[in-house]
């Protein structure tokens, strides 16, 4: 959970989830849909797949244990060379070394490495930095020492360089280089995207109303998640509508466009609201979400009322357009 997201952020997602899954059978046995649930509003959702996938994993190839050997660790799915280090070393088993992004900084500042860790012979170095730094004794105590040091001290920024139990060795400190070390990543400007949500409102019932949602697949952006219908911002949304269900269009209504930024581009939402009248009926529509092998068990309209999110995974945008339609 703490890959690419602060501690304060993650700490009431982790209460929750350890609380639900306090260990890896539950987890493994559990739905995708239910880890996803939990782990909406986080972001990076692979990391959520990972796990799951991962506790499938240990449950059937290792009878429930998590692997003890390196080898074995790097076979699950989300764990790399730096994340099955830091199992090992910070478990007292074996001293391997780490490099999550605290360490790389550490370990540049210290030995003097000025490119960009990003590159593969500055990702070398630095790996081998960090194994010959390792310690044979007291492995785990130097590991989470060298993290917490990234962690709290020697920070990306306006760094404690004053209380820091290193920093007469320095080679950043010593030569006036610790803004400038690491070297960073040249920053490009973000591409953008935009996409046209749809939320399909079916007023047929007395007691309340309907909203169609339809579960994203594979690996792509949301995959695993419940989101709405996407269409192309060119396309006319009653023709859509018309094309795909046989109730009637009662009403349009295009909502202010969401900025969303993401890792890697800035994604625009433009979200419609359209009324439908009449019941929802799989028998009244050709709709198949794309590449949906089952749609009856992956779309389907779902009473809209303020506790939705509670038995869905959703994105954080479209868990915003949900709770502005209940209110």
């Amino acid at each position: 959970m703490l890959q690419q997201t602060q501690v304060t952020t993650v700490e009431p997602y982790f209460a929750r989830f350890m609380e639900r899954f306090p260990t890896v059978t539950e987890l493994a046995s559990s739905s995708l849909d239910e880890v996803l649930q939990l782990w909406s509003g986080l972001g990076y959702y692979a990391r959520a797949r990972n796990i799951h996938r991962s506790a499938q994993f240990i449950v059937k190839q290792h009878q429930g244990e998590l692997p003890s050997d390196y080898d074995n660790l790097l076979t699950l799915p989300g764990i790399g060379k730096s994340t099955a280090g830091a199992i090992l070393s910070l478990s007292g088993i074996e001293p391997k070394p780490i490099l999550d992004g605290n360490v790389k900084r550490v370990l540049s500042r210290f030995f003097g490495v000025k490119g960009w860790s990003g590159k593969s012979k500055v990702s070398k170095e630095l790996w081998d930095l960090s194994a010959k730094s390792l310690p044979a004794d007291h492995f785990q105590i130097y590991t989470q020492g060298i993290m917490d040091l990234g962690a709290m001290v020697c920070l990306p920024k306006n760094p404690n360089c004053r209380i820091c139990p290193i920093v007469s060795r320095c080679y950043a400190y010593q030569n006036d280089l610790v803004g400038e070390i690491p070297k960073k990543k040249l920053r490009k400007k973000k591409r953008t995207e935009s996409k046209c949500l749809l939320m399909l409102v079916f007023d047929g019932r007395s007691s309340g109303k309907d909203l169609f949602l339809e579960k994203r697949v594979g690996q792509e952006l949301w995959g695993g998640l419940w989101s709405l219908p996407e269409v192309e911002l060119s396309e006319d949304p009653r023709a859509w509508c018309e094309r795909h269900f046989t109730n009637k269009v009662l009403s349009i209504d295009p909502w202010e466009p969401i900025k969303q930024p993401l890792s890697n581009y800035i994604l625009y939402i433009h979200p419609i609201k359209i009324r439908m009248d009449g019941r929802f009926d799989y028998r009244s529509t050709n709709y198949r979400p794309r590449a949906v092998p089952e749609p009856t068990m992956n779309t389907g309209c779902f009473t809209l009322s303020k506790n939705l999110d509670s038995s869905f995974g959703f994105p954080v945008p479209v868990n915003r357009l949900i709770n502005q339609l209940t209110q």
